[in-house]
């Protein structure tokens, strides 16, 4: 397997916000998208069970079936460490069908910017 040799463009620190935090490692611009992320969506039962968990902070919600009853999905790389910011410097966009969620700069990013995503912006259009 060929080995890239290009630098990657966040990092993961410890953040003034909250543990730790996703940051720029190297200048990023507004509407460059940062990356995408496989997701492992789970079942409904398995989401509830979440919910109780600690990794209930760091699912992605899916969807909303008619019941009302939400999917939780798993994140699989650097953006499960973004925190929440209702000021978020970037946006996310979940995709079911692709089991992805890609992270787009809402801003241009310095490096050693923390990239911040509103969570409560998603859970609106779910909840």
């Amino acid at each position: 397997m060929p080995h890239s040799t290009q630098a990657s463009t966040v990092e993961v620190k410890n953040s003034p916000f909250h543990g730790r935090g996703l940051f720029a490692a190297a200048p990023i611009r507004a509407g460059d998208i940062i990356a995408a992320y496989p997701l492992l969506i789970l079942s409904h039962e398995d989401t509830a069970t979440v919910r109780s968990t600690l990794l209930h902070h760091y699912v992605f919600y899916v969807d909303e079936d008619a019941s009302g009853a939400t999917r939780a999905a798993v994140a699989f790389g650097e953006i499960s460490m973004c925190n929440h910011s209702p000021e978020a410097n970037a946006d996310f966009v979940v995709d079911a069908a692709a089991e992805t969620v890609t992270l787009t700069a809402r801003q241009a990013l310095r490096p050693g910017d923390e990239i911040l995503i509103d969570y409560e912006e998603f859970a609106d259009e779910i909840i």
